[in-house]
């Protein structure tokens, strides 16, 4: 038992969100305790789908679309960097990303969808294209299309990665880094004593000047302690993986991608069903058939696994940047896509909370957009 561990900064949530921000404070020199519930904790990374997407993300708010960009011009540099210091390799790779679009109604829907993106912009520009089955056919010689996919968009943006390693290339980077990463470390209580915030947990007694709040779909039970309601509810999604094949998808498409290792992975589904993990067969039904609609090849390959996270998802479905008004230092940080933007995380949002510097438009991710 750790009795009155003292670090400059402590991140409850060992996940793709805090791992990205541990990592980056350690990268800028301060002493970091990371809090990891462990396996047991509903993890978002556990259902996370590996894109690195910018295509179709922030109708509505365009801070968010120029956000989910920055991150993927960085991810190039980021990966290269955190594999290079963890001796991790994270299977990054940004070939261009496919959302597929089935009949008529939907190619009508996704050029609509992309028409309003370039509106919102204030340029009348967005950079995503259209193309026919007959150009989809031809980035994908491999894979013959089912009669039923009317179109895809695509961009030059998007890419994919393993989460799974994305965690693991984090925590150790972090370590290197001289990180105190401290797993199976659920947290009971945590208040502020007046100097600094007081965390008790499973494994010790944790303070720091700053606390950071990243645990997903645990947040708004740890931020009510310190009086601050934080509207994230979980959403579960379903995944299928199938065996390993030999290599035939060179593009993640949005709910379809071929692994490094060779496995499909196939979703995922969007249930607002509470802190509920288990898998339906209804919905998985469901994905296999998507599945097989876009690829009839795949009608015969074998499903090895099935399982559903929760991921933490905000009313308007974009990310919270928030310090507490009333308990300044404490800080949540939320978002549904935390292996996009983990570059944004380990930079700029860790320079934000250690040198208190925004970037621009930074108030549009604030917790007061939803005051009314």
């Amino acid at each position: 038992m750790i009795r009155n561990e003292i670090s400059d900064v402590i991140v409850v949530g060992g996940g793709n969100i805090g791992s990205a921000l541990a990592y980056g404070f350690a990268c800028s020199g301060i002493s970091v305790a990371l809090l990891d519930e462990g396996d047991i904790a509903y993890r978002g990374a556990f259902g996370n789908f590996g894109l690195v997407w910018f295509q179709g993300k922030g109708l509505g708010m365009q801070r968010y679309v120029d956000w989910s960009l920055e991150a993927t011009q960085m991810w190039p540099s980021f990966a290269e960097r955190l594999e290079e210091e963890s001796g991790v390799c994270i299977n990054y790779e940004k070939p261009g990303g496919i959302f597929l679009c089935r009949g008529e109604r939907g190619l009508a829907e996704r050029r609509e969808k992309l028409s309003q993106l370039a509106q919102q912009s204030g340029s009348g520009k967005y950079d995503c294209e259209i193309i026919d089955p007959s150009e989809l056919q031809r980035l994908i010689p491999q894979m013959k299309l089912g009669t039923n996919i009317t179109g895809a968009s695509f961009s030059q943006h998007d890419g994919h990665c393993n989460p799974l390693f994305l965690i693991r290339a984090l925590h150790v980077a972090f370590r290197k880094r001289g990180g105190k990463y401290y797993p199976g470390c659920a947290v009971q209580e945590l208040h502020h004593d007046g100097r600094r915030f007081r965390v008790t947990a499973r494994k010790g007694i944790f303070e720091a000047e700053k606390l950071v709040l990243a645990a997903g779909v645990g947040i708004p039970a740890l931020a009510a302690k310190l009086g601050m309601e934080i509207p994230v509810l979980p959403q579960r999604g379903q995944l299928i993986v199938t065996e390993r094949l030999a290599p035939s998808l060179p593009y993640p498409i949005s709910g379809i991608r071929q692994t490094h290792e060779g496995s499909f992975m196939l979703g995922s589904s969007n249930e607002e069903v509470g802190f509920n993990t288990s898998v339906t067969a209804d919905v998985l039904k469901t994905i296999a058939k998507n599945a097989v609609d876009a690829f009839p090849a795949l009608a015969g390959v074998r499903m090895v696994r099935s399982w559903a996270a929760l991921r933490p998802l905000a009313p308007d479905h974009y990310p919270i940047y928030h310090q507490s008004e009333t308990h300044p230092g404490a800080y949540v940080v939320t978002s549904h896509s935390g292996v996009t933007l983990a570059p944004q995380h380990a930079n700029h949002i860790a320079r934000w909370i250690t040198e208190g510097s925004e970037p621009e438009g930074f108030e549009h991710f604030s917790l007061r957009r939803f005051d009314v």
